[in-house]
């Protein structure tokens, strides 16, 4: 049973008896891949390359600053840190004047008041939203700007805060005199002097509607980088297939099955796109392989088939900069892992092999025994589902196994 389309776990295809097998470790091998790549680097006659971090380092750069784009959008607001110290607070850098400006000139409101709720200070966002003048705020309850409606909610809440605490995102409604009342979204820290006694109030006040806008054009943003890093890694997997054209398709087919199987046992939606990036992925090591190797249709040799199970280190090792939200990295380095130890890189067992890996290892078998290779025809769905139920337990996991045939022979699951 060939998996990847180069090489047999089990038997070699009829008319192919000489294709060699290198599904138990050789003696170059050992835990890892140090032996193999002396090897691969004291043959560059074969025409592998020994870094071929160099033929992606750029794209790889930029899909790690879009990923880190995607991670930063939306960052927490901090009162303290954008008020900085209250107004009147002594400064001895001398920068009193740069955090009155920033106070006075942010975009969203922001109010000082004492224990009881007093304005001492507001900025001109907070005057503008009560349609006052900064100066006229001073002095007054904050409670009387409060609307009727929600000032039980307010005291209550003010209970709580007094004893020291922190409140965000509190939704209330202001009203100025007898304008209407209008929706604003409230954090408020209070802040205790060395003995516990609460001295003052910080308010962030956001208009609603303001934030309604703003939160529609973030889930845009996250949209738009979410569809260009979609495009990115649908692009590297045709780049491997351009590599191997007669391989095409085959991490798109892996990634469907992947991604059945993982659906049938209860992955979340978030752990479902992890293991489609990972299956859309999981061969991109080859792309350093050279292309007589990986389209030769007759025997290997040692060296060539060290080549080939590179692969996965390769592919890790492209992949490790990118900070993905999932396991990608892992899943493809251990895409060849077998539970009885005999798989590559690093011959890991049972509880050592990730589920995400072990899901991609028996997509990726059943895959490359139903589709058509150059060196031979496909084997069918009959002969591949008997090959991972035969070794169900030794190479594969029982529980993936299980789902795999039931998804096929109960199902009816078909490749697009």
């Amino acid at each position: 049973m060939p998996e990847d389309g180069y090489f047999s776990h089990a038997a070699p295809r009829e008319g192919k008896e000489n294709r060699m097998t290198i599904d138990a470790p050789s003696t170059s091998q050992g835990p890892g891949v140090p032996a193999m790549t002396s090897r691969i680097e004291a043959a560059p006659e074969a025409g592998f390359m020994s870094d071929p971090r160099p033929l992606l380092q750029k794209v790889m750069q930029d899909l790690a600053q879009s990923w880190g784009d995607l991670k930063d959008v939306g960052p927490e607001v901090d009162i303290q840190a954008e008020a900085g110290p209250a107004p009147g607070a002594e400064d001895p850098d001398g920068e009193n004047r740069a955090y009155r400006d920033l106070f006075e000139f942010a975009p969203d409101g922001y109010l000082v008041t004492d224990a009881q709720t007093i304005i001492q200070a507001g900025n001109q966002a907070a005057a503008a939203m009560l349609q006052l003048d900064p100066d006229s705020l001073k002095g007054k309850p904050l409670p009387d700007f409060i609307a009727a409606a929600d000032r039980a909610a307010f005291q209550a809440n003010l209970i709580q805060l007094r004893e020291g605490g922190v409140k965000r995102d509190w939704e209330l409604r202001l009203q100025s005199g007898d304008r209407t009342p209008f929706a604003v979204f409230i954090n408020v820290r209070a802040q205790t002097d060395s003995h516990d006694n609460l001295v003052r109030m910080l308010w962030l006040l956001r208009n609603a509607k303001e934030r309604q806008v703003e939160e529609e054009n973030l889930k845009s943003l996250l949209i738009r980088i979410k569809s260009s890093l979609q495009g990115i890694i649908e692009s590297f997997a045709e780049a491997v297939e351009m590599k191997d054209p007669q391989t095409a398709g085959h991490q798109r087919r892996v990634a469907q099955l992947a991604v059945a199987l993982a659906r049938e046992m209860d992955f979340s939606l978030n752990r479902l796109a992890g293991i489609k990036v990972a299956a859309l992925l999981h061969d991109i090591g080859k792309i350093a392989i050279p292309t007589e190797v990986l389209s030769k249709p007759g025997e290997l040799t040692d060296l060539e088939c060290e080549m080939i199970k590179s692969h996965c280190q390769v592919g890790a090792d492209l992949l490790k900069e990118i900070d993905f939200p999932w396991p990608v990295s892992q899943a493809i380095l251990q895409h060849h892992e077998r539970l009885d130890g005999s798989g590559y890189p690093a011959g890991l067992t049972d509880a050592d092999i990730i589920l995400e890996a072990r899901i991609l290892g028996v997509a990726d078998v059943v895959e490359a025994m139903i589709c058509d290779r150059t060196y031979g025809p496909a084997q069918g769905i009959d002969k591949a589902l008997d090959e991972i139920f035969q070794k169900m337990g030794i190479l594969y996991d029982p529980e993936v196994v299980n789902i795999c045939i039931k998804l096929f022979v109960d199902q009816g699951f078909g490749f697009n």
